[in-house]
């Protein structure tokens, strides 16, 4: 029911139910018998929706049973890290696109992209059909306890908490990020961002109006860190092959290559402070705290 949601439902069933689907998704990609790249990137993203989704649960299940089942999906998604960190390094280096380069840069590129490809066979080979079968295991047990939440716990829960906390730890995060923009302070708030999306997403048929606007913005911030996280995980490879067996004729197509990718970081985090400035606004916690409310006043003028 567009802007809304069913008179015989209520809220935290209705994330109950996504979050089951989400977990669903995830067993049943793991369970394909020819694990693609496509598909480990397509499980990787269900499981952090999951785990999003899962924070709007924490005050029904309780904290011991939030962490439980947050860590059980986090080290379901570990065994796929790796695969996935590889075909970003490859696809990133591609995309920075030297035009014209000259012969040292050209040479360097090239060997790069050999040593990288490389390493991704070689992941791709760690990957052991028995880690991720334990994997979908793990993830059958979390959707039958969370099956096993009665109705009437989930019915105490608050989405506004919930979403609440999530804009408060990427507030934090920014906070953070502004006094010192490190690697890691970047990859948290990127983390908390994407947590506040994907939860935006999920309030987004209920109160389309009220939620669209921080929706759209907090999306587009996820993405510009993500994609200066992974310029972060090029640079730091780039560095390190750069102290190989070639850094003695390779030092400067290396510092040339590592100059266009902090330029273009530059760029992206420049973006970002300006989508999160706009985003971490007042305005976002009190329509939070205000959802509830709403909710229940809209489903008692329902017929």
């Amino acid at each position: 029911m567009k802007g809304g949601f069913p008179s015989s439902d209520a809220p935290m069933r209705m994330v109950r139910r996504i979050l089951l689907a989400q977990i669903d998704r995830a067993i049943a990609g793991l369970q394909r018998p020819n694990l693609t790249d496509h598909t480990i990137h397509v499980v990787r993203l269900d499981l952090k929706r999951a785990r999003a989704t899962l924070r709007l649960l924490r005050e029904c299940i309780g904290e011991e049973a939030y962490r439980r089942e947050n860590l059980c999906m986090r080290d379901a998604a570990r065994p796929l890290t790796a695969v996935r960190d590889a075909n970003v390094l490859l696809d990133t280096l591609r995309r920075l696109d030297p035009a014209a380069p000259a012969r040292q840069r050209q040479d360097f590129v090239r060997q790069l992209l050999r040593v990288l490809r490389q390493e991704r066979r070689a992941v791709r080979q760690r990957l052991r059909r028995k880690d991720v079968t334990a994997a979908a295991a793990a993830l059958i047990a979390v959707k039958s306890r969370l099956q096993g939440v009665p109705e009437a716990q989930l019915d105490r829960g608050s989405l506004g908490t919930g979403v609440g906390r999530a804009y408060e730890s990427g507030r934090k995060a920014f906070a953070q990020v502004r006094k010192r923009p490190t690697d890691e302070s970047l990859h948290e708030w990127r983390k908390q961002t994407k947590y506040l999306a994907n939860q935006l997403e999920i309030l987004l048929p209920l109160r389309p109006k009220r939620f669209a606007e921080s929706c759209k913005r907090s999306s587009r911030l996820a993405e510009r860190l993500g994609e200066d996280h992974d310029l972060a995980l090029l640079g730091a490879k780039i560095f390190h092959y750069a102290r190989g067996p070639y850094a003695a004729s390779q030092n400067d197509a290396a510092a040339e290559l590592i100059g266009r990718l902090a330029r273009q970081r530059k760029a992206l985090q420049s973006k970002a402070y300006r989508i999160g400035r706009q985003l971490y606004r007042a305005k976002l916690r009190r329509m939070a705290a205000n959802l509830d409310a709403g909710l229940r006043s809209e489903k008692s003028r329902q017929p």
